[in-house]
């Protein structure tokens, strides 16, 4: 079989085990804070609104104004909004991939390896990101932390130079632009926006090169970083957890975290099957991409260092400001990053590690079909690719969509009639893919709460029941 023919039908089969989490969106609903911000911000003007979160809430002055006027405001169908943006967050995702991609090496892979990179990473970031459900089909965690993550994508892309000296200048100025406003989203890109552009900024001054844009985007980091931290709803939302600000046990913990995920990244099945298939390509792309050859020239040590790098940046914010790990989308961003970094140390360890005498390899086709069938196969059977599939073709993600959907009808009805009580049944068998934070008991009264705000019902007339449990609960 020609190595093109094999290459597509590959990522045919790729894109096929990709669709399945697009199909997954049909079933997601809003829940939980999607409910709280719509109820809280009716009404509101944007200045309003962006004001009141930076003083009371928190400080990401970006995220917070995609906050109002969400996708449960853009149809008459609620739901049609909001499984849009799963949709488009996994295609803008793909796109910030190929587009890293592209411009990191000059256009030295050609567009079908650009794609089928993109693909890939695609394939893996979706396969081992700890929190599928909060990081595509939660509105209010996607739109913080992976829309942060395609911005990011996009800003490292364009800080690559592209060649065209006319469209250097407004290139420039739409990546200061993206730089405040990735700053701006959530606490982790924070983190990474300074540790990027400080660590470029010393970079250039160690080699002797010229500064050029590090004077524009560390001062602009800079400041827009205060802006984030020096919020004062910070303190009030610190206020409501124990165990905060303590700066070495933060860091302790989150050393520990990136031990953890990194560990676990770096022996999942689905990536150590696609390394395999990355070891035949390696001396051939580095013998004729000038760009992937100076990257290779980064100090082992660093490589080593990047990914747990990252988790700790992914970390620390939540236990300095929490004082806990309470939720795992923040480790998403750590993930998506992280893949990359993880095959930049094997590519270090193939160009002048252990490994080298593996870049001589050449596999027959039979090997490489039986490469790519394991990647495949090891990706389908593993991680969030087998609760998908569990979720979808064991009728979980189908009963959460009838379930959701009864519970909005009657929430609904309730708002019409004053007098009306509800009582909503919790979930016993919640899918795994999609949020649910009805696990281990009932939902906590404010979701309840900001759920009947929204329809218009009151407060007091929505409670849920434990089918195992006797008696109404909810607090």
């Amino acid at each position: 079989m020609k190595p093109r023919i094999l290459c597509r039908a590959f990522g045919a089969l790729l894109v096929l085990s990709v669709a399945k989490y697009l199909w997954l969106a049909r079933y997601a609903h809003p829940v939980a804070d999607d409910f709280c911000y719509a109820a809280k911000s009716a009404g509101q003007s944007l200045w309003d609104w962006s004001r009141s979160e930076w003083l009371y809430w928190n400080g990401r002055f970006a995220s917070n104004l995609l906050m109002i006027h969400g996708p449960l405001t853009w149809f008459p169908d609620m739901l049609t909004g909001y499984r849009l943006m799963p949709i488009l967050l996994i295609a803008l995702t793909f796109l910030g991939f190929w587009a890293l991609l592209h411009r990191a090496f000059q256009g030295g892979l050609g567009l079908g390896h650009e794609l089928m990179g993109a693909l890939v990473w695609l394939a893996l970031y979706l396969n081992l990101m700890p929190d599928l459900g909060e990081g595509f089909y939660w509105y209010t965690g996607a739109i913080t932390y992976q829309l942060g993550n395609i911005l990011m994508l996009v800003h490292l892309a364009l800080l690559f130079p592209s060649g065209r000296d006319r469209y250097a200048a407004p290139i420039l100025l739409l990546n200061l632009l993206l730089a405040v406003t990735i700053v701006g989203m959530d606490e982790i890109h924070m983190l990474m926006m300074l540790g990027l552009h400080v660590g470029l900024g010393l970079w250039r001054v160690g080699t002797h090169r010229k500064a050029g844009s590090s004077l524009l985007f560390i001062p602009l980091v800079a400041a827009a970083s205060l802006l984030m931290a020096l919020a004062p709803g910070n303190a009030m939302r610190g206020a409501m957890y124990a165990d905060t600000h303590l700066f070495w046990r933060s860091l302790g913990m989150s050393a520990l975290q990136s031990l953890r995920f990194v560990a676990g990244w770096s022996l999942s099945p689905g990536l150590l099957a696609m390394a395999l298939l990355y070891i035949p390509l390696h001396h051939r792309w580095t013998s004729r991409i000038p760009a992937l050859q100076r990257l290779l020239r980064i100090p082992a040590w660093l490589a080593i260092l990047l990914p747990f790098l990252l988790v700790v940046a992914a970390t620390f914010p939540a236990y300095w400001s929490t004082g806990l790990l309470g939720q795992h989308r923040t480790i998403n961003v750590a993930c998506l990053f992280s893949i990359p970094a993880l095959f930049l140390v094997l590519a270090v360890a193939l160009q002048r590690g252990p490994l080298r005498r593996l870049t001589g390899l050449a596999p027959s086709a039979q090997r490489m079909i039986a490469t790519m069938a394991l990647a495949l196969i090891a990706l389908q059977a593993t991680r969030n690719d087998l609760d998908v599939h569990n979720d979808l073709w064991g009728g979980r993600a189908a009963a959460y969509d009838r379930e959701l959907a009864q519970r909005e009808a009657q929430v609904r009805a309730a708002a019409s009639d004053p007098a009306m009580q509800v009582a909503l049944v919790r979930l016993v068998d919640p899918p795994h893919t999609l949020p649910s934070y009805e696990e281990h008991g009932v939902l906590r009264s404010w979701m309840l709460h900001c759920e009947a705000r929204f329809f218009g019902a009151g407060e007091d007339q929505v409670e849920m029941i434990d089918p195992s449990a006797a008696g109404p609960m909810g607090e």
